[in-house]
């Protein structure tokens, strides 16, 4: 089994599980818990009275100088002060052209990392002394650990979501591996989308190359759940039997041994791509490397999501004034010619 039976029992257990990370002096967990929460309605009224009780005993805990913190989760929680909580909205959505826009206020909270570093090959080795998936302080964000086609998987939440039901699946975390998908990876992947669609419909996994928006370089996929296509999805492109060109160059497949064969030119050329598993299918986007484009603020570090054609905005400005020209050019410009 990978994390639960059916999809009623995986949202009660998402939901249980960010509460009991809650405590008076873990704020790491708390800003975890509050960007999760923010997702959609059932969730922040699931948890918005944890959050309030906590966030008050970390206030009186951080007045009184008691409450210890890495900087980066220190640097979130003095924004999050002068700010009202319950004046942070749930994630808000509107339609452009074929893509989505989505308004996520809490992401505009998170440290850069890797994902808006300038590398100059898709290909860097594990360094220990980075952040990584084995991290000691990351055990209290575990969602689930076990076992998938023989390997160890562990299931984390993402501290700073940016599309529904956000995991971090990190295979054979022990091995050290750096963020270059191998064939036996890309089999897993395309396994588990097909196996967990059918018992948690929606279901899909994201890649990030390095260089295409990883943030860690330690080997892992992106998990989530929701119900709605992605632009890329639609079946009017090309790349999917349709006649309209998709703004970027997408190949897609039915099955892992074709799709990997692109997969292992693009690693052998140290060409950066995005990856989508999604409905029994691969869709593989070859882009520009990350840092090399003059994207808008709003799309710094674009990886997978951002290609899939959701684009993730974090102040209210932007998205009531985005149009889909912007968002049409913005992917056109991280294309390969």
């Amino acid at each position: 089994m990978f994390i639960a039976e059916d999809l009623p029992r995986f949202k009660s257990l998402f939901v249980s599980r960010l509460k009991g990370m809650l405590t008076d002096d873990e704020l790491g967990a708390f800003i975890l818990v509050l960007a999760n929460s923010h997702q959609d309605d059932y969730l922040l009224n699931a948890l918005h009275d944890d959050l309030s009780r906590t966030f008050r005993a970390l206030k009186t805990n951080y007045d009184k100088g008691k409450l210890k913190a890495p900087q980066d989760d220190l640097d979130v929680f003095i924004k999050l002060l002068d700010l009202d909580l319950s004046g942070i909205p749930t994630w808000q959505y509107k339609t452009l052209a074929d893509c989505e826009v989505v308004y996520n206020a809490m992401r505009q909270l998170r440290p850069a990392r890797a994902s808006s570093q300038i590398l100059d090959s898709t290909k860097q080795p594990f360094d220990e002394s980075k952040f990584h998936f084995n991290k000691p302080f990351l055990k209290p964000e575990i969602f689930w650990q076990g076992y998938y086609q023989g390997l160890a998987t562990r299931v984390l939440f993402n501290k700073f979501p940016f599309s529904d039901y956000h995991l971090l699946i990190v295979v054979s975390p022990e091995s050290n591996s750096p963020q270059l998908l191998t064939e036996a990876m890309h089999d897993y992947a395309f396994s588990l989308e097909q196996e967990m669609a059918i018992i948690f419909p929606g279901f899909g996994i994201g890649y990030n190359s390095l260089a295409a928006g990883a943030s860690v370089n330690h080997f892992h996929f992106q998990g989530f759940v929701r119900e709605q296509a992605f632009a890329i999805e639609k079946t009017h492109w090309i790349h999917n039997g349709g006649e309209i060109e998709y703004p970027l160059n997408v190949e897609c497949f039915t099955n892992s041994k074709d799709s990997w064969e692109i997969i292992e030119q693009l690693n052998k050329q140290d060409d950066a791509f995005n990856c989508l598993y999604r409905g029994g299918r691969c869709y593989i986007v070859a882009r520009r490397y990350q840092g090399t484009v003059d994207l808008p603020s709003w799309m710094s570090g674009a990886g997978w999501l951002d290609l899939a054609g959701s684009i993730t905005v974090s102040d209210e400005k932007t998205f009531n004034t985005i149009d889909a020209t912007a968002v049409k050019q913005a992917l056109i410009s991280l294309s390969i010619i």
